[in-house]
């Protein structure tokens, strides 16, 4: 298969992006019947274009000419061609590449799944990569292409994703204008190791001297550099077996085995940071309103146990509250009062019972004969199983009135959160000593504050203690302070509604989340 990889002139004036435009479709002009694949860099309808305005005009006045060359080339070389342009759907628009068939006919299409945020600032669409799907593969002639853009290369992630999926090539159209050249080349010998795939590299060149960008090349699935323009303005062109695979022995002395099975054969994923189609996106990217399911959906199972935080998680919630407090012998023990006398058939204070005693009792007898034998879970217990599937509420209880919450307690609640990846999934709610703590020993995972709800005192000292939420508490609170709340950047959290015309009044004055112990009444309401 003959392949080429066009790596024209980066644009730096207007006048250079027209001229770069014209040698992309030159280069296409100048293929010819030998050639099988051809593949264009980044934004090739809008080279170097760097306002959506500009983007806007490039998409209306330039789509149409660049896909018409690309369909000719194809139909004319009998070849393949991967495109990656910019294009409008539904108003917005999308980096997308474009996969022709050696008939001229549009295979498939790639929506890019990373964008960096100055790409989403010019007014590129991002909101499709919120959705989950699998990564585009597209199999033609009994070869699998797979497409990363730019961005995309960066994320071992979803690079992992394309090697589970027995790719032939990697087609990779790119900027990634500031990284220097030895990155560019690590990153696409460690992309076509891993995958035991070719990975093909268009870029565009960013002038003789520089010492980043460039770098369009062809790596094979060794790992191995076949061909590495750097600088170089023009077209790269190779030879090469689509369906050639690297072997390796499967350990010393063993049998040969595909590279990529080697690999795949020792994965212990449930060490790695959570993934999939579960993982929800993190506190900062998940809009509002949002509906908390306070103690879990605990109308249909006992409070601040598994079974109701695993019933609200499967509906749907943005959020669970849980509360936690210390035992005597240091477990984070979920529970809503500082003693188990009333959720459980047990008795005393949880700061004088060891964990190994609560967790004898019993949590769900009292709700129903049909949750007997529950055990009362531990912070650990929930991360554990829901970590990234949700935001977690962790309101911390103090057992005792105090200056600072325990820091070797709120380390070991630091340590979980850390333990299983979820610092972009909780927050920490607390009164004065547990924000004093958070502030000193964890300042970058969110506070909410509840330091004042029963005085009207609540966004001064969300002011204070530099929170990025506070919890109401009903009927403590009022429309202006509320609106005080969002004159500062802090969401609002409302404790609590189960009523579905309540909740709704709270949207309406500006309430961004609100807390139910009826889950699904609210969600049917709100949504």
């Amino acid at each position: 298969m003959i392949v080429k990889i066009i790596q024209p002139p980066y644009p730096f004036t207007d006048k250079e992006k027209l001229n770069t435009f014209q040698y992309i479709l030159k280069a296409l002009k100048e293929c010819d019947k030998s050639v099988d694949l051809v593949l264009l860099p980044e934004y090739s309808n809008a080279p170097g274009v760097k306002t959506k305005t500009e983007l806007q005009e490039c998409v209306r006045n330039n789509t149409r000419i660049l896909l018409d060359e690309v369909q000719a080339t194809a139909e004319r070389c009998n070849a393949f061609v991967a495109v990656n342009l910019l294009k409008e759907a539904d108003g917005k628009l999308v980096n997308t590449t474009y996969l022709f068939s050696k008939n001229g006919e549009i295979v498939g299409e790639y929506y890019k799944q990373h964008l960096p945020v100055g790409e989403i600032a010019v007014g590129v669409n991002d909101e499709y990569t919120f959705q989950t799907y699998a990564p585009t593969v597209l199999e033609c002639d009994d070869i699998r292409f797979s497409f990363l853009t730019c961005y995309d290369i960066y994320f071992n992630e979803y690079i992992e994703r394309l090697a589970a999926m027995n790719v032939d090539m990697v087609l990779v159209s790119s900027y990634q204008r500031g990284e220097r050249m030895d990155i560019l080349e690590m990153q696409a010998k460690a992309c076509a190791f891993r995958c035991n795939a070719y990975v093909l590299r268009s870029s565009y060149s960013m002038g003789a001297n520089s010492q980043t960008g460039g770098c369009s090349m062809l790596v094979s699935p060794d790992g191995r550099v076949v061909k590495n323009m750097k600088q170089d303005v023009g077209v790269l062109t190779e030879n090469i077996d689509p369906k050639r695979k690297y072997m390796r022995s499967n350990g010393y002395g063993q049998p040969e085995i595909k590279s990529n099975l080697f690999i795949e054969k020792g994965r212990t994923p449930w060490a790695y940071r959570p993934a999939g189609s579960m993982v929800r996106p993190g506190d900062d990217k998940t809009p509002y309103p949002r509906i908390c399911a306070h103690r879990g959906f605990n109308t249909i199972a006992p409070e601040n146990t598994m079974p109701a935080f695993a019933s609200a998680i499967a509906l749907g919630a943005e959020e669970i509250e849980l509360d936690i407090w210390a035992s005597t012998d240091g477990e984070l023990v979920v529970c809503h009062d500082d003693s188990v006398d009333r959720t459980t058939d047990g008795h005393g204070k949880i700061a004088n019972l060891t964990y190994e005693e609560i967790a004898k009792m019993d949590a769900g007898i009292k709700f129903s004969p049909h949750f007997k034998g529950l055990r009362v879970p531990t912070l650990e217990d929930v991360l554990r199983q829901f970590a990234r599937q949700t935001i977690i509420n962790i309101h911390v209880k103090s057992p005792k009135p105090q200056e600072e919450y325990d820091h070797k307690v709120f380390k070991k609640i630091t340590d979980l959160i850390e333990k299983y990846d979820c610092r972009n999934h909780v927050y920490i709610a607390g009164e004065r000593d547990v924000l004093t703590t958070a502030i000193k020993l964890a300042p970058d995972i969110p506070r909410c504050c509840l330091e004042g709800q029963l005085d009207y005192t609540l966004i001064d000292n969300a002011i204070k203690f530099k929170c990025q939420k506070v919890q109401l508490f009903k009927p403590y609170y009022t429309q202006e302070m509320i609106d005080e709340a969002h004159k500062h950047n802090i969401t609002c959290n409302m404790f609590w509604s189960d009523d579905p015309a309540e909740a709704e009044k709270f949207i309406e004055m500006g309430i961004d989340t609100i807390l139910t112990n009826d889950y699904l009444a609210i969600r049917r309401s709100l949504y």
